[in-house]
């Protein structure tokens, strides 16, 4: 049924202009405020019969709107995902030719690219633009006038306006960073982690709770094991979270006790830019083999910022940030791994001096090692002044486990713990486990939707 319209909209002997109702929202493709203006952008409306709705194929390629006045075009002829798509004149450009598939996708015949309701949204307002094609719902359109009174959150979907650092960030990461948001303040995901693979920390949890965590912790240091690991519970439904005890550049491999300059390990010709680019090769490479099994990972690089313990906090923030916006545009922009949610992660005592800042930060955090069960609210507090209101914050590393009810009592919005390994988790009295990990406050792995 949907095809044979969808062949009929296509064809050069259609009807008049009609409505393109997103699968994923039930809303229709709309220019926005009703202007025929050139630049006039698209997204997402409740359906309402008007012309800026009405839309056409013609036997040119194009996709045309407003009686044909007008044609959707790929802004300034971008072809990278993410490219907004706005109306214009028709002119026959490149940028103007649209393919509509079988299965209700519509390909940019230049960019090879979808037409896409941002990040899955299905709230009025939500931006169209191009995005790689995967078949989704928010990528497929039907003709038709649509639902007049649409769920806000139609079954499996989910409304989130947050906007990852990376703008090519894949589906998968930006469904893990639209979930954190969705906990944030309404509950604490759980988290464990490993001992270099051993599943010694996640037996003794079931074994007393008859629960999973949400989150395995895991360490670049240890590959390639940890990526067929951090594999695995991703398809078993969990959410792996990755920090790297990188060794200080020219040293042993994972010597992150040691001294390094960060000024000459940013200095290409330097004995330690050439070992620190090697080990960013390494890494990247283990990230892509994830990228390309859909596998989303919360990033966390250079842990513990702030502490003088590690080589890349001891030379201060000014140069910690140099070497976090490094990490961030080379893996981004040289070497295209865009699955990672990226973590800020500070020490006990958060610094803003060590902040690279919003853009390079989708998740704040914040550490500490202590054995009461206080929710550590000052030290959230800290990070929020630090990061602001509206990312989430994470208990990216803890010792005992804060207790849900204090953490609801105070306000106190951790998103997640990760309990450290071996007597941290193994050493902590089973019956408290049993209530945490048994509380409605806390999400274990089980009931983490289908975030593949």
């Amino acid at each position: 049924m949907v095809a044979a319209a969808l062949t009929a909209l296509a064809s050069p002997a259609a009807a008049a202009p009609t409505p393109l109702v997103g699968v994923g929202s039930n809303r229709c493709l709309d220019v926005t405020d009703n202007s025929n203006t050139n630049g006039a952008l698209l997204e997402i409306w409740d359906c309402n019969g008007q012309a800026n709705q009405a839309f056409e194929f013609t036997s040119a390629g194009e996709l045309r709107v407003f009686n044909g006045t007008r044609c959707v075009d790929a802004y300034a002829g971008g072809t990278a995902p993410g490219t907004k798509v706005e109306i214009w004149d028709c002119n026959g450009g490149a940028n103007q030719k649209w393919r509509l598939n079988s299965d209700g996708s519509i390909t940019g015949v230049q960019s090879g690219l979808c037409l896409d309701v941002y990040n899955q949204g299905t709230a009025n307002g939500t931006a169209v633009n191009l995005w790689n094609c995967n078949g989704q719902a928010n990528q497929r359109w039907t003709q038709g006038g649509g639902n007049p009174n649409p769920s806000p959150t139609p079954t499996g979907g989910q409304t989130c306006n947050a906007s990852p650092v990376d703008p090519q960030a894949t589906a998968a990461a930006r469904r893990l960073l639209c979930y954190l948001y969705s906990q944030y303040g309404n509950h604490i995901i759980s988290g464990q982690q490993e001992t270099n693979g051993s599943e010694n920390e996640f037996n003794f949890i079931y074994n007393n709770t008859g629960k999973v965590p949400a989150i395995r912790g895991m360490d670049m240091c240890d590959r390639p094991g940890s990526i067929n690991r951090a594999a695995a519970w991703w398809n078993a439904g969990g959410i792996p979270l990755f920090r790297w005890h990188v060794g200080a550049p020219a040293t042993s491999r994972c010597n992150y006790g040691g001294t390094a300059s960060i000024t000459r390990t940013l200095t290409p010709g330097t004995a330690e830019y050439n070992s620190y680019i090697g080990e960013l090769n390494e890494a990247a490479g283990a990230l892509l083999q994830l990228q390309s099994q859909n596998v989303a990972v919360l990033w966390a690089p250079y842990h513990e910022a702030g502490g003088t313990w590690f080589w890349w906090s001891k030379e201060g923030g000014a140069q910690y940030q140099r070497l976090y916006k490094f990490q961030f545009d080379y893996f981004t922009k040289t070497k295209g791994v865009h699955n990672l949610v990226w973590l800020m992660p500070y020490n006990g005592s958060p610094d803003a001096s060590f902040y690279p800042g919003r853009a390079y930060v989708d998740v704040g955090g914040a550490d500490t090692y202590v054995n009461d069960r206080g929710p550590l609210t000052s030290m959230f507090n800290t990070t929020r002044n630090i990061v602001g209101t509206t990312i989430p914050i994470a208990l990216h590393e803890n010792g005992a486990i804060p207790d849900p009810a204090q953490l609801q009592s105070t306000g106190t919005r951790w998103v997640l713990f990760n309990t450290w390994n071996s007597n941290w988790i193994t050493g902590q009295d089973a019956n408290y486990l049993r209530t945490v990990y048994n509380s409605g406050y806390v999400v274990t792995r089980d009931e983490v939707p289908n975030l593949r």
